[in-house]
């Protein structure tokens, strides 16, 4: 354990720390310092922005993860997390259309800077890139929360409920989308 934390401490490399009994999930971040007794973690928010320290035992540690693709993500987004803070300007005027849904994803075909989260129903919610659309059905290259393709889905543009473009969460998809693609390209 005191190998990875002088690793991330000495190569600024992103770990997860896991507690135990917590139900919060882990502490993601860069070991700022540590001793037999307490580890100093920098910790940063899932959009890769610092937010503040953790000092925690390390007799509460049940495991670290590290070098695992949720880290390596990390470490991406912690170099890369300002290009968040730039948004690219989408705007669309609304109609009184009964096909709002086609008109608005039929702005996002073929664009490969803007993903789209849609709403189907009331519970299930898909990001990705709009590959096409008609009046009926949209197909969405889906994007995971790490950037991950996860390849093409078919929707009913019927059961299309909510629409949501460029916010946060979609813009850091979007960055790690484009650095898994780019990193795919120079295999």
């Amino acid at each position: 354990m005191l190998d990875i934390l002088e690793q991330s401490k000495n190569q600024k490399k992103v770990i997860g720390i896991w507690l135990y009994g917590s139900e919060d999930g882990f502490w993601s971040g860069i070991v700022k310092d540590f001793n037999d007794e307490l580890v100093t973690l920098q910790h940063y928010t899932k959009y890769g922005k610092p937010d503040g320290l953790v000092i925690e035992k390390l007799t509460n540690i049940e495991s670290i993860d590290f070098d695992d693709d949720y880290s390596k993500a990390m470490n991406y987004l912690i170099r890369h997390g300002d290009e968040l803070d730039l948004i690219e300007k989408y705007d669309f005027e609304i109609s009184n259309n009964d096909r709002w849904q086609h008109e608005i994803l039929g702005n996002l075909i073929g664009n490969k800077d803007l993903i789209a989260r849609i709403q189907v129903s009331s519970n299930n919610y898909y990001c990705g890139l709009v590959e096409w659309a008609d009046e009926d059905h949209l197909i969405l290259n889906t994007v995971g929360k790490e950037g991950q393709d996860l390849g093409k889905s078919v929707y009913r543009i019927d059961d299309i409920t909510a629409i949501r473009v460029n916010d946060l969460d979609n813009r850091k998809r979007l960055l790690l989308y484009h650095w898994r693609q780019s990193k795919k390209e120079t295999k």
